[in-house]
């Protein structure tokens, strides 16, 4: 049997092949003879390919001004507590189409390990920035502007420090947000602002320590807040580009528990260093740099913006935090309440220490850790009076649907909290003031987010009017840091600050009332 095998495959290795059917062995132009990619080109040349496969007419991404959500976030992002419960209009909300609410704006679907990670990641952002800026605004820069100037010299220095640092802030946020929209690197459009503004508050927060003169310390005090501004930028607009509707809340949650939970800390941080200022505003900077590392290395890192149209900048783009086109009357009643508001509030918190501290005169004054510790207690007060509020002004607006009423009953029980150090200028009524003014704040937060929401005439174009709305309450903090300086300047007791901060809620309810009035013609 082998053997007859073997012979007959002899004789098919003999036979000679079939003649090939005609032009068969033509070869096809670019296809029979195309190579196989893969084997044929290197790296490089596999690189070069995809980056030419980039479609002809890439998306542009949406600016952050035009983002309602972004808005929302910098709204709460100077309440002890959460903002108001009011849904901010957003018309490219993928609730109210056919898109899937568990992508973000670029289409993509985070997993679950990833959501906590925005989760975790965004909270414990909010708590370093919030513990850093709690400890230096409160107790650490105060303290050091007094013992540089003394009571009145270091009260006045305080509003220029201040007020320089808030008008920079102001400035810095102008530019940074149009600048951010227009940034194209394979790390994103946000981070890169991001990283940039860590560095630069890092830097200047270490060098807070080596400042002898209140000159130098405004002058810090000011980058500084350039640094911060563009962190703050990078952060309000990374939770409206990169969180999925479905999960905004709930991210949104926890970095309001970061914030209070930060803002704590950070008071009772100011006690701890009373001896060591300079340490304490070292670990300050150190804080600031956590925030910057937990916001890069723990939140999803952000996808690349390399391919992504850019539409050219124009000087619109700098005036759209700064003006509404066709405001109506409502509105520009609710935005002047909020900048009174904002700066009763800011008379009533920035100078705390030196109220607390010089209360017998500026010739008697407390003790450093005493000052301290007592700030701390009213800090705490005020925060669990506006968790207090927090209930009671949803109770109120459940049972009586009518924002106007809560606003009005917030800003009257503000006034009584500011009258009550200019009766009682002992830490019994400062206690009271703390206490009453903390609930009233939160209300009259509450209660203005809300109607503004309501109050936007137009709803395509919400995130502007909303930016402008923000931009309201930071002129009336300078506003409040102006008239301190003036108070603290010409006045010969201290307590008359709360004086000027209960006429500026008054001019707020005032507003506030002309605002019901214009809704109530519509």
């Amino acid at each position: 049997m082998n053997d007859q095998s073997q012979s007959h495959d002899a004789n098919d290795a003999e036979r000679p092949a079939p003649r090939p059917f005609p032009n068969s062995d033509y070869i096809r132009p670019g296809i029979d003879d195309r190579p196989d990619l893969d084997k044929a080109l290197s790296d490089e040349d596999k690189a070069a390919v995809a980056r030419l496969a980039v479609r002809q007419k890439p998306k542009t991404p949406p600016a952050a001004a035009d983002q309602p959500e972004v808005q929302a976030a910098a709204m709460g992002a100077n309440a002890p507590v959460g903002g108001a419960d009011e849904p901010v209009p957003d018309l490219e909300s993928a609730f109210l189409d056919m898109r899937d609410p568990m992508v973000d704006a670029n289409g993509y679907r985070p997993t679950k390990g990833e959501v906590l990670r925005m989760k975790v990641g965004f909270m414990g952002t909010a708590f370093f920035l919030a513990f850093a800026l709690a400890a230096l605004n409160i107790t650490l820069v105060p303290q050091e502007l007094d013992a540089l100037s003394g009571p009145i010299g270091g009260a006045v220095a305080l509003s220029r420090v201040l007020g320089v640092g808030i008008l920079c802030s102001l400035v810095a946020t102008v530019f940074f947000l149009p600048l951010s929209d227009h940034t194209r690197t394979p790390f994103g459009r946000r981070a890169p602002w991001f990283a940039a503004g860590t560095i630069v508050a890092v830097v200047f927060a270490f060098s807070l320590s080596a400042c002898h003169t209140p000159a130098a310390v405004g002058v810090v005090w000011a980058l500084l807040q350039i640094g911060l501004a563009a962190m703050l930028c990078a952060l309000h607009a990374s939770i409206g580009e990169r969180v999925p509707d479905k999960f905004r809340d709930a991210v949104g949650t926890w970095r309001t528990v970061g914030l209070l939970v930060g803002l704590v800390f950070g008071i009772w941080f100011g006690v701890l260093m009373a001896s060591a200022p300079a340490v304490g505003m070292d670990l300050c900077a150190i804080a600031l740099l956590a925030a910057g590392i937990v916001g890069l290395l723990v939140i999803p890192r952000e996808s690349s913006t390399v391919y992504s149209r850019a539409k050219p900048m124009k000087t619109a783009d700098l005036l759209v935090t700064l003006r509404v086109t066709h405001p109506t009357a409502a509105w520009r009643t609710i935005c002047l309440t909020r900048l009174f508001a904002s700066a009763g509030v800011m008379l009533t918190i920035a100078y705390i220490w030196f109220v607390v501290r010089y209360r017998r005169g500026a010739d008697a004054g407390l003790d450093v850790r005493a000052t301290m510790t007592m700030a701390a207690l009213m800090g705490l007060l005020a925060c669990a009076m506006a968790l207090l509020s927090e209930g009671v002004t949803d109770l109120l607006r459940a049972s009586l649907d009518n924002d106007r009423l809560v606003l009005m009953v917030g800003v009257a029980l503000a006034i009584v909290a500011a009258i009550v150090p200019l009766v009682s200028y002992t830490p019994v009524g400062l206690y009271v003031f703390a206490g009453i003014g903390g609930f009233a704040i939160h209300m009259i937060d509450d209660a203005l987010q809300s109607l503004a929401v309501a109050s936007v005439p137009q709803i395509d174009r919400a995130a502007e009017y909303l930016a402008v709305f923000n931009t309201s309450a930071t002129v009336g903090r300078l506003l409040g840091v102006i008239v301190g300086g003036f108070v603290f300047a010409y006045a010969a007791v201290f307590s008359s600050v709360f004086l000027w901060a209960a006429i500026m809620f008054a001019f707020a309810g005032a507003s506030g009332a002309a605002a019901i009035a214009y809704a109530a013609k519509r």
